[in-house]
This record gives C-alpha cells, structure tokens and sequence, in this order.
C-alpha cells in the first residue's frame, strides 16, 4: 500500500478489511522470512561443484529450485503480502480507537461502500457538535437538513469537486428531503450557519485522520531506519 495521506489510506484499508487475516498479518509480517537474490546463485554454486556436466548440473537445480520455492509460497503469503496485510491491520486498529461517531464520520467520507449508518451518525454528531441557534420550528427543520447538504458538499470536495453554492444547495435539498429555500435570501438566511456547519466538519474530519496520520509516520519513519 501506498502511504500517500490519511484519506487514500482510509479507503483502500476497507478495501481489505477483514479484521482476522489483518491481524495475523502483523504477527507473520515480523517472523515472515526475508527472500533474498542470492539465494539461487549460493545453491547453484555448490551443486555446480559436486558434478562433471557444469552446465547441465546448473540447470537442473535451478528448474528443482524454482519448483520447490513455487510450492512453499502460496499465492497471498509473500512477505510483502504480510507486509501490506500488516500495514492494513495497523489502520484499522487506530480507525478501531477513534470513537464511534467519528468512525462512521470518517467511513461516510471515506469508505468505498458508505451505507446509511455511515450517513445517519455523520449527520448526528455535526449536528450536536454544531449547537444549532433557536430557530422556529419550521427553519429548525431546514437548518438540520442543511447539515446533511453541508457534509455532502465536503464530501464531494474532499474527491475533489467545488463546494456547493446556494443553487445547489437550494436544488439538493428539494430533491433530497422535498423542502425549499431561497438562494436569493442565501446570506440573510443560512450563510452563517453553512459556514460554521463547514468548520464543525472539518474539525471532526481532523480528529477522524489523527491516528491513521501516526500509523502513516511510523511505517516511514521504520523504512527510514
């Protein structure tokens, strides 16, 4: 696995996330034996010598060795197999350590195959960490549905599209929970909010990135070594 960022390996560890092999993978990555290229050319070497037919002899023992070595090897358990099991498994125990509203936070933004529990908890926890002003009812009901609009647009510039503007906002939302408002009342109405709605977000995306930025840290700091 390439350790790029905290988002990109966030997504590719779910994409191997069964917790069982993750975790064996740790233990058999430190006692896995290292394959070196020398270790053809040694044997060849000393059964090259016991023999009068040079060339015939080495070749014989290089087929032997490729046989035997293809044989003990299975398919999924190389070393760098156990390695990148062993970097997947490390993930997953730090995401494992975040609490777990901001786990499902951090799986609606990044989870290959976000579901609705992934969708339902982000929106609970930035809606309680948000602390929504006293609204009537009717614009409560609204500001709530603009959380969900406000992490789908984070979510969209995470992967790289623009924030949603008033338009958009005003358009989702009507398909979305068959409400309306106004984007020409945008700024009067609901900029405020949107903004701090957006940092809320942000905040919590932070908090969900910390323990997979230390495994990002460790992992080079160990090839460093």
């Amino acid at each position: 696995m390439k350790l790029i960022n905290a988002r990109q390996v966030w997504t590719e560890a779910q994409h191997e996330s069964n917790a069982s092999i993750s975790a064996a993978a740790i233990d058999k990555a430190a006692s896995a034996p290292v394959k070196k290229g020398t270790r053809m050319r040694r044997h060849e070497a000393v059964f090259a010598a016991l023999g009068e037919d040079k060339e015939e002899r080495i070749q014989v023992v290089r087929q032997k060795i490729s046989i035997s070595e293809t044989r003990r090897t299975p398919v999924g358990r190389s070393t760098a197999r156990a390695a990148h099991l062993a970097t997947i498994g490390k993930v997953l125990r730090a995401i494992d350590t975040l609490p777990f509203q901001v786990q499902q936070f951090g799986h609606y933004l990044y989870h290959p195959a976000m579901n609705m529990r992934h969708v339902m908890n982000a929106v609970l926890l930035v809606t309680a960490k948000a602390a929504l002003p006293d609204l009537t009812s009717a614009k409560r009901v609204k500001a709530q549905y603009l959380v969900t609009m406000a992490l789908q647009s984070y979510k969209g510039e995470v992967h790289g599209s623009s924030e949603w503007g008033p338009a958009r906002v005003a358009a989702e939302m009507e398909t979305f929970f068959g409400v309306s408002i106004e984007p020409k009342h945008w700024n009067r109405d609901w900029l405020t909010l949107w903004e701090s709605l957006k940092e809320v977000i942000k905040e919590v995306d932070v908090q969900a990135q910390q323990p997979i930025w230390q495994v990002i840290h460790a992992e080079k700091d160990q090839e460093a070594a």
